[in-house]
C-alpha cells in the first residue's frame, strides 16, 4: 500500500516516531506544570534575551495594531488638563511622573512598568491608544474599562505627549488641592447595597474561576479616597471648586446646573456599569450609597453657573433643532423633554432628564457622539436618546451643543408650536373626505374597536404620527398611503383639527375582571417581569408635559391589545427609534397584555387643552 506514493511500511516508523516524540514532549510540558518548573517569583530579574524577546514582540504586536485616525485637537488645554487628573489617579503610581520616579512597589514588579516620561517618544499618538485601549497582557498593564470610550482615552494620550517636556512643578501644579470652603466631608458610612459593577459584559473579561475575582460595587481604588472620605476635592479635580466643568476647559459635565437625585441615579449608573466611562466607573464604583446621595445634594446645592459662550457652530440650525425637533426624520424637538423651567426634578415619564441650558458645549457634542454610537444608552425605562443623535449630523450635534450652551439655565425654553398656522376648518374638511372612513368624524374609531380613538389625542401626537406614517418610520401599509396622498399643510389641519375635538371613550362591554386586573400591571407594573407602570409615561402629568406621548385612557380595547400583540412579537424589534415598547410588550404575557387593555379602555379620557364639544 502507498501513500502519495510512498510505501507504507517505509512511512509507519517514521510516523510512529513522530507520535512518540511529541508525546514526550507534551508530557515534559505537563510535568513541568505540574511541578512548578518556573520560578514566577517577581524578585528574579529578566535576563537580557528574554526583555529584548518580550518587549520586541509587545512593541511590533502595538505597531500593528495602532490607529491612524488621531484627533486634530490634542493639544487642547482641557484635554490635557482631563487627562491629567486621571494619569494621577491610575498611571502614575507605576509610571511615575515628569523629574519624579517611580513608586519602588512598582519597580519591584516583572515585568518592571516603564518610566513614561522617559519612553512615551518611543510611541506615536496612535501606538500610546492602543495601549491604553487594549492593555498588555501579562504585564499588569490593564485595558480601558470602558468599552467605547474614545474621547477618555484620547484625553489621557493628549496628557501623556506633554510628559518629556513637562517640569515636575508643572505636574504637581496640575494636581494640587481645590479650595473648597463650606465643602461637606462626606464620611463613608455604611457601605450600602452591593451590585455588579458591569465590567463581565465584554468576551475579553471573562468570569471563570468567577470566586476569584470581585466584579461588584462598592469596591476599594489605588487610593481609596471614598474610604478616607475625600469625596468632593476628589471631584473638585475635574469639575472645579465651583462644579462647573471650567478646571477642565468644559469637557468634564457642568454639575452645577443638574437635579440631586439626577447626580445621584447617574453615579450609581456609572457604578453598576449601565453608563460607561473608564474614569467615572472608577470613582463611582468606590463611593458608598450616603456618599453618592451627599455629593448630589452638595452639588445641586451650588449656585448654577452658566457655561461660557462658545464661537464657531451656527446655533441658528441648533436653535430650530431644539425647539421645532426634525419632522422628517421623527426627531421631537429638544425641549419637549430638556426644559429646566417646567422639570422642577429632572424626571418625566421614567426619564432621568437634565438641564442642557447654560451645559458644556463640548460636553453636550460627546454626548450625542456616545448617544449614537450606542455607547451611552443609561438605566431609564425609556432610552430615545440612541435614535435622536443617531439622525443629527455632525454639524447639527455641534449647533445644537453650541445653542444649549448659550441658554440661561432655568429660563423656560419654549418650543415652536409647528400647528400655529394650521387651519382647523380645513382640516375638517380633509377629516370628512379622508380619515372619517375608519376614524368617523367624530374620532372615536371603528364600532369593532380596532382602530384608534384620536378624539383622546394631542394635536402635536398625531402630527407627529402622521409624519412617521408618511416617512415609513412608523410602518403602517394602509395609513402610509393614506399620509403620503395629502400635503403636508393638510397632515397639519388634520391633526389640529382632531386636537379640538372633545375627548370622548366609546363605552363597550369590558370583562370586569380584566379590568380589575389591568389596574396593578396600569399602576404598579409588573417589577418580577421588569415592566414598569404603564401610567409611568401614559398618565396625565407625563403626557401634559410632553405632547408627544400617546393617551391610553379611553383608548378602544381592541385595538389597544392587537398593538400589545403587536409590540410583542418579532415585528415589534423594528420599531420605530424612540418607542421602547417591543422590550416591555415582549415581558408580558399574553394575559396581561389583555388586561391592561381592558382597564385603559373602561377608563375617562384626559382632558385636553383647547377642545371643543
Amino acid at each position: 500500500m502507498r501513500f502519495f506514493g510512498y510505501p507504507l511500511r517505509r512511512l509507519l516508523p517514521g510516523f510512529f516516531a513522530t507520535i512518540c516524540a511529541g508525546g514526550a514532549v507534551g508530557l515534559a510540558a505537563f510535568l513541568f506544570v505540574l511541578f512548578g518548573g518556573l520560578n514566577l517569583a517577581a524578585y528574579w530579574a529578566d535576563p537580557k534575551p528574554v526583555y529584548w524577546v518580550l518587549h520586541t514582540t509587545f512593541k511590533n504586536s502595538v505597531w500593528w495594531r495602532a490607529t491612524e485616525d488621531v484627533p486634530g485637537d490634542l493639544d487642547d488645554p482641557g484635554r490635557i488638563a482631563l487627562g491629567a487628573q486621571h494619569y494621577a489617579n491610575a498611571c502614575a503610581k507605576c509610571h511615575g511622573g515628569p523629574g519624579l520616579g517611580q513608586n519602588p512597589q512598582a519597580l519591584a514588579m516583572r515585568p518592571r512598568p516603564q518610566h513614561l516620561p522617559a519612553v512615551v517618544e518611543q510611541f506615536t499618538d496612535g501606538e500610546l491608544h492602543y495601549i491604553l485601549d487594549s492593555g498588555v497582557r501579562m504585564s499588569a498593564m490593564p485595558a480601558w474599562p470602558a468599552n467605547g470610550r474614545e474621547d477618555e482615552i484620547w484625553n489621557v494620550v493628549a496628557f501623556i505627549r506633554q510628559l518629556p517636556e513637562m517640569t515636575s512643578d508643572e505636574y504637581v501644579a496640575l494636581l494640587q488641592p481645590q479650595d473648597l470652603p463650606g465643602a461637606p466631608e462626606i464620611p463613608y458610612g455604611a457601605r450600602g447595597e452591593v451590585f455588579d459593577n458591569g465590567l463581565d459584559d465584554a468576551p475579553q473579561r471573562e468570569r471563570w474561576p468567577e470566586e476569584e475575582y470581585g466584579y461588584f460595587s462598592p469596591a476599594t481604588e489605588w487610593r481609596d479616597f471614598a474610604i478616607e472620605g475625600d469625596t468632593v476635592q476628589r471631584c473638585a479635580a475635574c469639575h472645579g471648586a465651583d462644579g462647573s466643568g471650567q478646571a477642565t476647559g468644559g469637557r468634564a459635565p457642568n454639575l452645577t446646573l443638574l437635579d440631586a437625585d439626577y447626580i445621584e441615579d447617574q453615579l450609581r449608573d456609572y457604578a453598576s456599569g449601565e453608563r460607561k466611562s473608564g474614569v467615572m466607573q472608577i470613582v463611582a464604583s468606590n463611593l458608598s450609597a450616603g456618599q453618592r446621595e451627599g455629593l448630589a445634594r452638595y452639588y445641586d446645592s451650588l449656585p448654577d453657573i452658566p457655561a461660557p459662550a462658545t464661537g464657531g457652530a451656527d446655533t441658528e440650525i441648533g436653535e430650530r433643532i431644539a425647539t421645532e425637533g426634525k419632522l422628517i426624520e421623527g426627531v421631537p424637538a429638544c425641549v419637549t423633554c430638556h426644559n429646566s423651567a417646567e422639570l422642577g426634578d429632572d424626571r418625566i415619564a421614567g426619564l432621568e432628564i437634565p438641564n442642557l441650558a447654560g451645559q458644556s458645549a463640548i460636553y453636550i457634542e460627546e454626548q450625542l457622539r456616545l448617544f449614537a454610537s450606542g455607547v451611552r444608552e443609561g438605566g431609564a425605562i425609556w432610552k430615545p436618546m440612541g435614535y435622536i443623535a443617531s439622525n443629527l449630523t455632525d454639524a447639527e450635534k455641534s449647533s445644537l451643543a453650541a445653542w444649549f450652551s448659550a441658554q440661561e439655565p432655568n429660563v423656560r425654553l419654549d418650543r415652536q408650536d409647528l400647528l400655529a398656522e394650521a387651519d382647523v376648518e380645513a382640516g375638517a374638511q380633509v377629516v370628512e373626505r379622508i380619515c372619517s372612513e375608519c376614524h368617523t368624524a367624530r374620532g372615536i374609531g371603528s364600532q369593532s374597536g380596532d382602530t384608534p380613538n384620536l378624539s383622546l389625542q394631542s394635536p402635536h401626537y398625531l402630527h407627529q404620527q402622521l409624519w412617521k406614517f408618511r416617512e415609513d418610520i412608523r410602518p403602517n401599509s394602509q395609513m402610509g398611503q393614506t399620509a403620503k396622498q395629502i400635503s403636508p399643510e393638510e397632515i397639519a389641519n388634520a391633526a389640529a383639527y382632531f386636537g379640538t375635538l372633545m375627548p370622548v371613550a366609546v363605552a363597550r362591554d369590558v370583562d370586569a375582571d380584566l379590568v380589575s386586573a389591568g389596574q396593578s400591571i396600569a399602576r404598579n407594573g409588573i417589577p418580577e417581569s421588569g415592566v414598569p407602570a404603564c401610567l409611568t409615561c401614559h398618565g396625565a402629568e407625563p403626557t401634559a408635559a410632553m405632547n408627544i406621548l400617546p393617551r391610553l385612557l379611553g383608548q378602544n380595547r381592541v385595538y389597544l391589545q392587537e398593538r400589545l400583540d403587536q409590540f410583542a412579537g418579532d415585528t415589534g424589534d423594528g420599531l420605530y427609534g424612540l418607542s421602547p415598547m417591543h422590550r416591555i410588550a415582549s415581558r408580558m404575557t399574553g394575559q396581561e397584555r389583555a388586561e391592561v387593555a381592558a382597564w385603559f379602555s373602561a377608563q375617562e379620557p384626559l382632558a385636553k387643552i383647547g377642545s371643543l364639544p
